[in-house]
């Protein structure tokens, strides 16, 4: 059956960077050579040996930390994969589940539930018959795998964190490994039930590997002990640095440890010559956690920059390819006004020397530059007055900045330790006044007080924060998961009333035999020590304002917490809902261009920018409300890319439905929608192709144009407010020359509405002039030109659609189609959507625009009639002054509603900005300003050098005469909105 989508369901707006955005921490390789690797990204994303992803596997996540993978493996025979993590979401009650995935089809079969905290190391045995599991609960549990993973043993030797685990099989039966941060390693006999061999280190132990004659453990130190299978000593590496990875080779030839000092060196040793240096390599590979073998001499492993995969030659270090997503890490971030500006390029300095940041977006105009130079902008300081902000090592897991610590004229006054569960430490921070910003890993972002009280989470990354900015009460903060995110901290509450929780000062002096006083005065040292604060407030959560992701090509996507967003072309592919299905199955991912018509905004993500609440606007357009109408169904082309002898084609086309029905099946072609069959209209059903009829097939005759055609196929569910994935094919057709093209051009004028203070001057003297020019200057480039004209009276919203429809019938895919309307225009601000208002339009109430008005899907269903390829749509449509406070149709909005009709229908489309009703009535020269400049440009003045005018051309000439023109006549800048898609093409000569 298709999945339900419409009970309880619950959608996170995330990244996808179509690669991992967060640091990669284990690495798996399978015997096809696929790639499996997880990050802190909370995602596991598989890959094939040329680095493409294939697909994801997903689980339940939640904000901050919730929903982290620490660990996975693979079962020998490859059906199942294992994934531990902090996967506690609402109950407290998840915290420990390990999750089972059936690797082949990454479904979610099984939650295996028994530790009471995170599950932090996975393995299973070589054979595949245990599974072992270490967790934060200072346990090891066996899980037997054949038994349908029924729980063996439980290992509670230690006295701390159990990180590294492993089971060896040898003649005596099967042996679990298990080390932690309590420095002991113990060896367990799964067949006996009891610990059968002991070691004690000085070392916090979280990294383990194996080969047939060894065990290798690291952890906080240089120090890599080396044991026998039976934890016999063997002896003890001093490594460069810290490794952040240690492995065995398949054959336990060669033993590999990974550096984490950013001028450290990946080792190689040989475990057959006691292991002497074999190699070392200073690049941008690295070994952190698991890594694959994709074959004997190649490792995958992570690299320096953490969110890139790396497959290198293991004995010279020489790179073979790299896995990588479209972003990269942002590293720093300031601001500078209206324009951001980030860094991708590590900085190995520390926070306090000056970094030259190499990107800036522009909000002010949606544009993303290379940096020319240094620039003038803010980050945040850490000093305010006699006190200053510092870190040091300690905490429980005594990570060099593991505390923060606040001093007044040097002294210490305050401190705040971090976990594992509040981000580890204290990567960036400083002053917002007399309160205290810090960000760590997992996406922690927190506000304190000066006496280091939690005031605020600031919940939005999902990686390491990098760096934070601030602009009064604008911050911007930069993360390893590639994004830059703005917050305002005019929304933070600053009067929050702090108590101290004296049921716990109670219990601390109980146990520690001390006076209430002395428990306060070492409130920062039990926090560091224990993780325990004794002060209690409302902690207030506090979303980004907006959101920025560029890719490495300058494509970039914006977006709002409410789902918002603006894009450059291809940007809207990088952001989407994980949608959450319960922890017992796996999620679901849909990117935010399936809902384009809902959430394309750029005029609310400007609002949201300048602190605009957008609620009123969430509530209306609202991602829970559009699921429950159901998913849009998996469509395909199961016609191959071939070249094409004949000119007509029939395609094979098939649907499979999911919970949300379809409708709008929606060909494509070159970009341009040229066909869209409803389902009332019914279809020639050709094939049945499942048992519950949720898919079928049908064919569908279409023209190729003379060359190259992309032919797309999509469609939408039920609703229409969610779009399909899109199938694509190419075909090539090389037919004959038919000689010139004919010239289809439609102009529509409205000057007599029926509604009288709706009534305009010069559209109908525009349109028969745009005819007459546009008639003699094409006339050497076409065959025929036809002209029609629908005026006043005429211009219904029935006529014009079957106007096109008519006109539709006698054209073919070589010739040029242009429409020209001229009236009033509405940009809905409610929805950003763009509607003509025809002549027999009256406003009764707000829905009357939705009822009468010619949307953009009118348009659309309208213009994929017309076989013309090459098209332009030209819209002189003013505002109208009845409508000015309901309906705002300036800058932003209008682009807005542009970019949505001319998405919609694939044709070029170039519109005049919105003007008032009594400068349209005024106008210039006996002409509307904007259709004057048109004509202007084609009568002589737009042309180039080969006295040709093509639509790009006059775009750009209307665009740089219309601003100026219009300020010197009114005082005001009419700024015209043009999107040419597809080729260029000339429609004028002179």
């Amino acid at each position: 059956m298709p999945t339900d989508f419409s009970q309880n369901k619950e959608a996170i707006l995330i990244l996808d960077t179509k690669g991992h955005s967060g640091v990669v921490s284990h690495v798996i390789t399978t015997r096809e050579k696929e790639i499996i690797s997880i990050a802190d990204d909370k995602t596991i994303r598989i890959f094939d040996e040329q680095g493409t992803e294939k697909r994801k596997i997903l689980g339940m996540i939640g904000p901050g930390p919730q929903g982290v993978i620490n660990t996975i493996a693979l079962s020998k025979d490859e059906q199942y994969l294992a994934v531990g993590g902090y996967f506690d979401r609402y109950d407290g009650k998840n915290a420990g589940d390990i999750r089972i995935y059936h690797y082949p089809t990454g479904k979610l079969t099984r939650l295996l539930k028994s530790h009471r905290n995170t599950v932090v190391g996975l393995s299973f045995s070589s054979d595949g018959r245990y599974l072992i599991s270490g967790s934060t609960d200072r346990t090891a549990k066996i899980w037997d795998v054949q038994n349908g993973f029924q729980l063996v043993d439980t290992i509670t030797v230690h006295g701390n964190e159990v990180y590294a685990v492993g089971i060896v099989k040898t003649n005596n039966g099967y042996s679990a490994v298990t080390a932690g941060f309590d420095g002991k390693i113990a060896l367990y006999s799964i067949n006996q039930k009891r610990i059968i061999a002991t070691r004690q280190t000085d070392l916090i132990l979280q990294q383990m590997a194996f080969s047939r004659d060894h065990i290798a453990l690291a952890g906080n130190s240089k120090q890599i002990k080396i044991y026998d299978h039976m934890l016999t000593p063997v002896l003890t590496l001093e490594h460069s640095s810290e490794p952040s990875g240690i492995v065995y080779s398949p054959d336990g030839t060669l033993f590999i440890a990974g550096t984490r000092a950013s001028q450290g060196k990946v080792v190689t040793y040989n475990a057959k010559k006691n292991y002497q240096i074999q190699s070392a390599f200073h690049a941008e590979i690295n070994v952190v956690g698991r890594v694959g073998f994709p074959d004997p001499n190649t490792i995958a492993s992570a690299g320096r920059d953490f969110s890139s995969i790396y497959l290198w030659d293991i004995h010279s270090g020489k790179v073979k390819s790299r896995i990588e997503s479209a972003g990269r890490t942002v590293w720093n971030v300031g601001i500078h006004g209206e324009d951001i500006a980030w860094r991708n390029i590590i900085n190995d300095n520390n926070q306090k020397q000056p970094t030259v940041l190499c990107k800036t977006f522009s909000f002010k105009d949606f544009t993303i530059n290379d940096c020319r130079g240094p620039m003038d902008v803010k980050v945040i300081s850490q000093k305010n007055g006699n006190l200053t902000l510092s870190h040091r090592s300690g905490g429980i897991y005594k990570r060099h900045n593991a505390v923060l610590e606040v001093q007044k004229n040097g002294v210490n006054i305050a401190s705040v330790a971090r976990d594992q569960h509040s981000g580890f430490g204290h990567n960036y921070y400083g002053w917002y006044g007399d309160l205290i910003v810090s960000g760590g890993m997992n996406g922690v972002l927190e506000i304190y007080n000066r006496e280091g009280v939690k005031m605020a989470t600031l919940q939005g990354h999902r990686g390491a924060i990098t760096q934070i900015a601030l602009d009064n009460d604008r911050l911007v903060s930069s993360s390893s998961d590639q994004t830059v995110r703005i917050w305002n901290l005019a929304q933070l509450d600053k009067n929050k009333r702090v108590m101290v929780n004296e049921k716990l000062v109670s219990e601390l002096m109980h146990q520690a035999g001390c006076t209430r006083a002395q428990v306060i005065d070492n409130a920062a040292l039990i926090q560091e020590k224990s993780g325990l604060s004794i002060y209690v407030t409302d902690i207030q959560v506090i979303k980004p304002v907006v959101n920025i992701f560029a890719t490495r090509t300058n494509e970039w996507v914006v977006w709002t917490n409410e789902g918002f967003f603006n894009t450059s072309k291809a940007g809207a592919k990088y952001v989407g809902y994980h949608i959450n299905q319960g922890p017992d199955k796996e999620a679901e991912y849909l990117s935010v261009d399936k809902f384009y018509d809902s959430f394309y905004r750029p005029d609310l993500v400007v609002k949201a920018l300048h602190g605009e609440d957008l609620k009123a606007y969430a509530s209306r357009i609202n991602i829970d409300e559009i699921l429950k109408g159901g998913l849009a169904p998996q469509v395909a082309i199961n016609t191959p890319s071939h070249a094409s002898k004949d000119k007509d084609i029939v395609l094979n086309l098939s649907v499979c439905e999911k919970d949300g029905g379809y409708d709008n099946l929606t060909l494509i072609l070159n970009g341009m929608a040229i066909d869209i069959l409803s389902k009332d209209r019914g279809l020639m059903v050709t094939n049945k192709k499942t048992a519950d009829n949720h898919c079928f097939s049908f064919e569908k005759l279409i023209s190729l144009q003379n060359g190259d055609n992309r032919i797309g196929f999509k469609a939408t569910n039920r609703a229409g407010n969610i779009e399909s994935n899109l199938a694509e094919i190419d075909v090539t057709y090389k037919g004959k020359s038919m000689g010139k093209p004919d010239l289809y051009l439609l102009a529509v004028g409205v000057d007599r509405y029926r509604d009288g203070d709706l009534w305009l001057k010069y559209s109908k003297a525009d349109a028969q002039e745009l005819i007459r020019t546009v008639s003699s200057v094409s006339k050497p480039l076409f065959g025929s030109i036809h002209t029609r004209t629908l005026f006043d009276q005429d211009a219904t919203k029935s006529a014009i659609t079957q106007a096109i429809a008519d006109i539709g019938k006698k054209t073919n895919r070589e010739d040029v189609f242009m429409l020209y309307v001229a009236g009033h225009g509405i940009t809905d601000s409610k929805t950003g959507a763009y509607f003509f208002l025809p002549v027999d339009f009256r406003y009764k109430d707000e829905s009357s625009v939705n009822q009468f008005g010619l949307s953009h899907n009118d348009f659309k269903q309208a213009l994929s009639t017309i076989q013309a390829i090459k098209s332009l749509i030209i819209l002189d449509t003013c505002n109208s002054g009845s409508f000015a406070e309901a309906f705002a149709s300036r800058g932003i909005l209008q682009k807005t509603a542009i970019n949505k009709l001319t998405r919609a229908t694939g044709r070029a489309t170039i519109v005049a900005s919105a003007k008032n009703h009594q400068v349209a009535l005024e106008g210039y020269n006996g002409h509307g300003v904007f259709t004057y400049t048109v004509i202007e440009a084609l009568a002589g003045e737009g042309y180039g050098k080969d006295n040709q005018i093509t639509i790009k051309e006059l775009a750009s000439y209307i665009e740089d005469i219309l601003p100026d023109r219009t300020y010197q006549k009114w005082g005001y800048e009419q700024i015209p909105q043009s999107s040419i898609t597809g080729n260029d093409f000339p429609i004028g000569v002179r």
